[in-house]
């Protein structure tokens, strides 16, 4: 019997070594993530149970195709030889060939600018999009300045009965306000805990938290009109994400090089710290553990050094990777942002130094009483009225106060814990070079 309290280890590469780690496995290994359920070597069948995780290698390379066989020449003469054809001048031959190219690269660019139209027409709400009363909007004074967006992960994960008939349609269990001030290339983000206290005003299946309000009123629509009404925050558009795309995301990618702080153990797995290429298994693990003191604040906090790898990665991807990554977006993405616009923010993105990435979080408490039996978190409606100032008006102004509502709360509040992704680098480098 293996001993049940023995941990698993998530055995991620580091992505420094992943050549030489290729080179050692080429003796008759697999592409791709393996997983090593028995903890066992081929030479022993004891031990404690693990789970172990590769990096993705490398594809082997291709055989050589073999070479077509070489026409025969005759060297025989005829009678009357035609005479001998002038040769056309070099000027002529690279016209042909600049021709050729420009020919080839017009059709690609067509034929990638058909498929995107197709993805983006494709990942929008079928029958259109939610009515969202337009007064949440960014003032129009503003347009083309900066821009809302309010991003949520929708969690569909099995065993989970969210609805009254034990159905599991989805809660929105990452929740993100991103403002992107695209006159100044600067884009703030504000995590939004899930257990946050909603209010009674929007019905919430009884739970007491934010990430039922999606579910339990008119969609994606009613938590935008929730986000504007209580914390005075304009909302533009939306961005719904099926949480079970992250593993087909990083594997697409060949993974994602991440720097883990610290050890993380949860139900029998571990992951070591380090600077790590992760496969997607493993980053789900790191995105969804929520084994510390303060358990969903703090893992709001690790979800940043996913998403610094992940933005990273982003920035040197080609063509050829976005092309890959098309079937996962029309399949887990929806969003009601127009195609235009989405193609300019695509650009405006990449212009962004990552010293102008600030993500920070909602100041919350703890509540002095369960809700219906379950745990919940209450706003510190001071706290977050001056950072949402500083950070998320810069165009509107200052308000006052906000309308947030509050119960009866125990303890001190969290920090937000303002950062920058230009610090989340450095920290990853500095990973990476202690190797």
């Amino acid at each position: 019997m293996n001993d049940p309290k023995q941990h698993r280890k998530l055995n991620t590469s580091s992505a420094s070594h992943g050549a030489s780690g290729a080179s050692r496995s080429s003796a008759g290994s697999s592409t791709g993530r393996k997983i090593n359920r028995s903890g066992a070597s081929a030479a022993s069948s004891s031990g404690p149970a693990r789970t172990t995780y590769h990096a993705p290698s490398s594809a082997p390379s291709r055989p050589a195709a073999s070479r077509p066989a070489a026409r025969p020449v005759s060297t025989g003469h005829t009678a009357h030889s035609p005479a001998p054809r002038r040769r056309k001048k070099k000027g002529s031959a690279l016209k042909t060939v600049l021709i050729s190219l420009c020919c080839f690269f017009g059709v690609l660019a067509l034929g990638l600018f058909g498929v995107y139209q197709w993805v983006v027409h494709s990942i929008s709400p079928e029958g259109g999009a939610p009515t969202i009363n337009e007064i949440i909007n960014t003032p129009s004074e503003y347009k083309g300045d900066v821009v809302n967006v309010l991003v949520c992960g929708i969690d569909y994960e099995e065993g989970r009965a969210y609805s009254s008939d034990g159905s599991n349609d989805g809660m929105t269990d990452m929740i993100m306000y991103v403002n992107f001030d695209v006159a100044n290339h600067k884009i703030n983000m504000l995590q939004i805990p899930r257990d946050t206290y909603p209010g009674e005003e929007y019905k919430h299946g009884n739970t007491g938290k934010i990430n039922a309000v999606a579910l339990y009123n008119d969609g994606i629509g009613s938590l935008m009109e929730l986000i504007h009404e209580q914390y005075k925050l304009p909302v533009d558009y939306y961005v719904t994400i099926d949480m079970q795309s992250l593993k087909e995301i990083v594997d697409l990618f060949g993974g994602i090089e991440v720097y883990i702080p610290k050890d993380i153990s949860y139900k029998g797995s571990t992951l070591e710290q380090g600077y790590r290429n992760l496969d997607g298994e493993a980053a789900e693990f790191f995105v969804r553990n929520r084994n510390y003191a303060q358990a969903d604040i703090a893992r709001l906090d690790m979800q940043r050094y996913f998403y610094q790898g992940l933005f990273a990665r982003i920035r040197t991807a080609t063509v050829w990777d976005l092309a890959k990554l098309a079937p996962v977006a029309l399949k887990y993405v929806e969003t009601n942002i127009p195609m235009d616009e989405l193609i300019s923010m695509g650009v405006s993105f990449l212009q962004v130094d990552s010293a102008n990435i600030m993500m920070c979080k909602l100041p919350t408490y703890s509540a002095a009483q369960r809700y219906n039996d379950q745990s919940h978190l209450i706003c510190d409606v001071a706290k977050t009225t001056d950072l949402l100032n500083q950070y998320f008006r810069t165009y509107g102004g200052p308000v006052d106060q906000l309308d947030v509502p509050t119960l009866a709360t125990t303890g001190e509040s969290t920090d937000p814990n303002v950062q920058y992704m230009g610090q989340l680098d450095t920290e990853a480098e500095a990973g990476q070079a202690a190797g």
